[in-house]
């Protein structure tokens, strides 16, 4: 469902003088309704024309493509984020036995595993993300290739290895589904 809301994103199109948002093609947001139970034309009614409360009463007001694609890209993050802690809660809970003295738990956060916070949010884990890739390019383009170039220099030089390669997380993380 998430997937094809982030397909959803790029079908509206800009329609009348106010260039009100519209989908010019209903097949992502047909597959997103399926998959969330309800009714399709009522999804994007409220995607392109969503009600507002302006005092005592409500009224539709019709959105920019950004806008609607902007409404579309929160509710999947809020259901991937909604997602994750299921996954996440369903995996510890197999894990505690009351009997046992320690408790074990998954802490889906840090790549490396360094922090361990109280709650795993898809935010936090994207910012890991991130943080990996720049340190390994840090790493490579400081460290790596300096030490390649003493080597071609001739220099009395130990390789000196700068930690856990994380490759295969990444590879994990960037991968097609």
């Amino acid at each position: 469902c998430m997937m094809h809301m982030g397909n959803m994103t790029k079908d509206f199109v800009p329609v009348g003088k106010e260039e009100q948002a519209e989908i010019k093609d209903e097949t992502n947001a047909q597959k997103v309704a399926e998959l969330a139970g309800i009714d399709c034309e009522w999804m994007i009614c409220y995607f392109c024309k969503p009600k507002l409360k302006v005092g005592t009463e409500w009224v539709q007001k019709g959105s920019t493509c950004q806008n609607a694609a902007n409404s579309v890209a929160g509710i999947a993050r809020a259901i991937y984020e909604r997602t994750f802690r299921i996954v996440v809660d369903k995996c510890n809970e197999t894990l505690i036995d009351k009997t046992m003295k320690k408790v074990h738990y998954i802490g889906v956060l840090d790549i490396a595993g360094f922090e361990i916070f109280d709650y795993n949010g898809f935010e936090q884990i994207c910012i890991n993300y991130v943080n990996e890739k720049l340190q390994q390019f840090f790493n490579q383009h400081m460290f790596t290739l300096e030490q390649e170039e003493y080597v071609r220099e001739g220099l009395d030089w130990a390789n000196v290895d700068f930690g856990m390669d994380l490759q295969p997380c990444i590879d994990m993380f960037e991968k097609p589904m």
